[in-house]
């Protein structure tokens, strides 16, 4: 393998699209000059879905997703920030496509974010996520995520705003859930019916976030062993993300000369 033809570098294919790569790079420079530089985020931790991130809780139901939204907001700096946390209505059931099937998706966001007329940040979830713990803790992570970018209004006007919200997610410590929410299909069924059911969380596609995680772990220098908790196809992903960093070192430089 050279890395070298006639003696000029050759330029290394992007593990994204070239435009995807130039925006997630430019984002990620954003972000590292924005909201602190070196320190804070080499002291930003993977978060992992065990107790010392999430500490064990005897609430139910609404106080329970008040309890990991805590969690959540705590870890990102900004467990001091008001805000007011609502259940959003039941969604609809699946659709009906014959007799004995059923095609189930998720239009309805999981969650949302706003200002209400007074001025106070709310979050909402919806109720379903009650079951998926993991997928709650994404949906928390990306409307926290929104809050904390409120005040970078390039940002939040831009057409990609949900992306680089997305990309806030994996730079404050959380990429491992929204990675792992991106995506995923099942197939159901009995002896009376059958169906299958996409969900789909976040907005990035599973290789921009297994590109984002690669990122976030090269800048650190630890991937914390974060392929144990991902899917086994985000971990794969994750792994040749990082392997194209580590053979192209140059992705990185104007990142790393943020850091310095």
């Amino acid at each position: 393998m050279l890395e070298l033809l006639f003696g000029r570098r050759v330029r290394p294919k992007p593990f994204l699209d070239e435009d995807v790569q130039e925006w997630h790079l430019t984002t990620w420079a954003l972000l590292l000059e924005r909201f602190g530089g070196e320190a804070p985020f080499r002291e930003t931790p993977l978060v992992l879905p065990t107790p010392d991130y999430f500490p064990a809780t005897e609430a139910q139901g609404h106080e329970r997703v008040q309890h990991i939204l805590r969690c959540v907001m705590n870890l990102m700096g900004i467990g001091d920030w008001p805000c007011r946390l609502e259940a959003l209505p039941e969604r609809r059931g699946g659709m009906q496509v014959g007799a004995f099937l059923t095609l189930e998706g998720e239009d309805e966001p999981n969650g949302t974010f706003h200002f209400d007329a007074d001025g106070v940040a709310v979050i909402s979830y919806s109720p379903e996520l009650l079951e998926r713990t993991s997928d709650l803790v994404a949906t928390l992570a990306h409307e926290a995520a929104h809050y904390l970018l409120s005040g970078q209004a390039d940002l939040v006007e831009d057409e990609t705003h949900e992306l680089a919200t997305d990309l806030m997610v994996a730079y404050t410590g959380f990429g491992l859930f929204g990675a792992n929410a991106a995506f995923s299909f099942a197939q159901h069924g009995d002896a009376f019916s059958q169906g299958w059911m996409s969900r789909r969380s976040g907005y990035l596609s599973p290789r921009s976030w297994a590109f984002a995680l690669a990122v976030f772990t090269a800048l650190k220098g630890d991937d914390g062993d974060m392929d144990r908790w991902l899917k086994p196809e985000v971990a794969q992903l994750r792994k040749a993300a990082s392997r194209y960093l580590e053979r192209y070192p140059q992705v990185l430089e104007g990142l790393r000369r943020v850091l310095v």
